[in-house]
């Protein structure tokens, strides 16, 4: 089994084949093996169910609040605001890029959208106050990051959907390591800064501009309060949140900022529709897969190899971290969530890990794997907007990804911090 399924899915990837088509095909080869017929018909009823789960309509929902969101060009309110805030510091233009990219963090949830919407700002504007382009670069794409982890986030939804978890507990789990990913950044950005002679301490802008910014700033930023108070408080569910989302950003983009127009609301649905059709044919390709997981009994042979290899939680929980740092390098994320999800968390789960806290292991742990080197997928957006070689920007961003690291042990190995507010909802 294990040879038909490398032997087939390991070429197709290495020749380029979307992952998606690469899980069906694999998935028909080892239905051949198996011998029977019938089960080639199980193939397109199996991946229409997996499509069924109501929790995935927010996907699209989500996606298109972030679309719109991005179209009303809100980055700008968002940079002013961050600039009054920490833009004071030394290396001030790198801090207010993480606290920007924190900020749109709990609008789009998407790493990538993140990259190009504040490196396209950002990088333009270090470069022209002396900050070196490779530095530049390191910072967004580092700091982008940060969008799968603080809600909403599309892979959050996607583990919700796979693992049966409750999504509004990861949503709650993500704010601490969010946070936490952007202070380790900064203080990575700082050294940074002062060892390389960039940016100095410019001053405080003033309390009369700070209050300007928070005011122009303040229609975006509770975008993501509106989602959370709704679901922790009952007004609506996380797929009836997603819908509200979309209705409040079209309300401040045509209404407050004013900065949407009709012509942005095909641009907006074709974004929409493309993102949700790959992410849903990526899931819809992973139910059969998880059929011949059961069918084989993989759960069962990868847990004989972990407990073989130790029965210590902690030794457990680092190599998992291995795993999937390694795996996050070369493969997209959505896919290890869908694929290796339900063959990992089982396992965690007898270590007496909470479902969780297991659930923002795996999230950070893959989301970080979007910046490493040299495959991480905000790399290359990174690249396409600063316009630095790959081989510079992977070596400069390593010490970001040292301070991510940092923070994924905390998360890690200390509960609390991914665990404090889901405990306190009522989610654990």
């Amino acid at each position: 089994m294990i040879t038909i399924l490398a032997g087939s899915f390991v070429p197709m990837l290495i020749l380029g084949v979307p992952i998606a088509l690469c899980l069906v095909l694999m998935t028909i080869f080892a239905y051949a093996n198996i011998g029977e017929p019938l089960l080639f018909l199980q193939i397109p009823q199996r991946m229409f169910s997996s499509t069924e789960n109501l929790l995935l309509l927010s996907i699209p929902f989500f996606i298109m609040a972030g679309e719109i969101m991005n179209r009303a060009r809100i980055t700008d309110r968002l940079m002013d605001l961050s600039a009054a805030l920490v833009g004071w510091i030394r290396g001030g233009l790198a801090h207010t890029n993480i606290v920007a990219s924190m900020f749109f963090a709990g609008i789009t949830g998407s790493a990538v959208s993140d990259t190009v919407a504040v490196g396209s700002i950002m990088v333009p504007a270090m470069r022209e106050h002396g900050y070196d382009e490779d530095y530049s670069a390191a910072v967004t794409a580092s700091s982008s990051v940060i969008g799968p982890i603080i809600p909403p986030s599309i892979p959050m939804l996607l583990y919700a959907s796979v693992m049966n978890v409750s999504i509004a507990g990861l949503f709650l789990g993500g704010l601490l390591p969010g946070v936490l990913v952007a202070l380790a950044l900064m203080v990575a950005a700082y050294l940074l800064a002062v060892r390389r002679g960039f940016g100095e301490r410019a001053p405080f802008v003033g309390v009369l501009r700070l209050l300007l910014a928070v005011l122009r700033g303040i229609p975006a930023l509770l975008l993501p309060m509106i989602i959370m108070g709704g679901i922790l408080f009952g007004f609506f569910s996380p797929t009836q949140a997603s819908a509200v989302a979309v209705m409040y950003g079209l309300a401040i983009g045509f209404l407050f900022y004013r900065t949407l127009s009709w012509r942005d609301i095909a641009p907006i649905l074709k974004h929409t529709v493309t993102a949700t059709a790959m992410i849903m044919f990526l899931l819809a390709s992973a139910k059969s897969f998880s059929w011949l997981v059961s069918y084989y009994n993989l759960v069962e042979h990868v847990t004989l190899v972990f407990v073989s290899l130790t029965e210590n939680k902690y030794v457990f929980l680092m190599l998992v971290n291995v795993l999937f740092l390694v795996i996050g390098m070369f493969l997209d994320m959505g896919f290890a969530i869908i694929v290796l999800g339900p063959l990992i968390a089982p396992i965690a789960y007898q270590y007496g890990i909470d479902p969780i806290h297991f659930g923002l292991i795996t999230c950070v742990n893959l989301t970080i794997g979007l910046a490493t080197p040299p495959f991480g997928l905000v790399l290359f957006a990174a690249c396409s907007v600063s316009g630095v070689k790959l081989s510079r920007l992977s070596w400069s961003i390593l010490p970001f990804i040292g301070a991510e690291l940092v923070v994924l042990m905390l998360v890690t190995y200390v509960p609390f911090f991914t665990m404090f507010f889901p405990r306190l909802f009522g989610y654990a």
